[in-house]
């Protein structure tokens, strides 16, 4: 099966070039290659490359780099698979010191969307939801696919 760090990278390198093309600016230490990213950053993606398979189980589907097996598509229960992806990432923010904070702020590491999902306003889901969405271009630039489960 395809590494942690295949899939990281390839999760870092699909935001990259979807920030190019959508035209929003990433921050300047994260608009670079995979491999010249601070190890904190690193760990970011390592943290959703490790969740993937979590993520993709709430709807059914894994993540597998066998070309035989029938590529699946998103299934309905993308809002069961952007929840797992959410708490997910405040999971890994939670183990990495990070609480909840009205007001963004990196340096104390607070964040105002550390609540649960069915907390958090429609515009935060929608990012979560749109996370989701890349999934497969996360697969295949790591050279893998989204099958159905079992």
């Amino acid at each position: 099966m395809t590494g942690i760090e295949t899939i990281a990278a390839a999760i870092h390198e699909t935001w990259r070039a979807l920030s190019r093309a959508e035209g929003w600016s990433m921050q300047p230490s994260l608009d670079r290659p995979y491999a010249e990213l601070s190890e904190a950053d690193k760990d970011n993606s390592r943290a959703a490359a490790s969740r993937m398979g979590r993520v993709l189980a709430a709807g059914g589907l894994a993540l597998s780099d066998d070309p035989a097996q029938a590529e699946a598509g998103l299934p309905g229960s993308l809002e069961a698979m952007a929840a797992a992806e959410h708490d997910g990432w405040m999971e890994h923010r939670a183990e990495t010191g990070w609480t909840w904070g009205a007001v963004r702020d990196d340096a104390a590491r607070k964040h105002p969307s550390m609540v649960p999902y069915a907390d958090l306003p429609e515009s935060e889901k929608e990012k979560d939801r749109n996370n989701i969405r890349h999934y497969p271009a996360f697969a295949a630039r790591a050279g893998c696919r989204i099958v159905r489960a079992g």
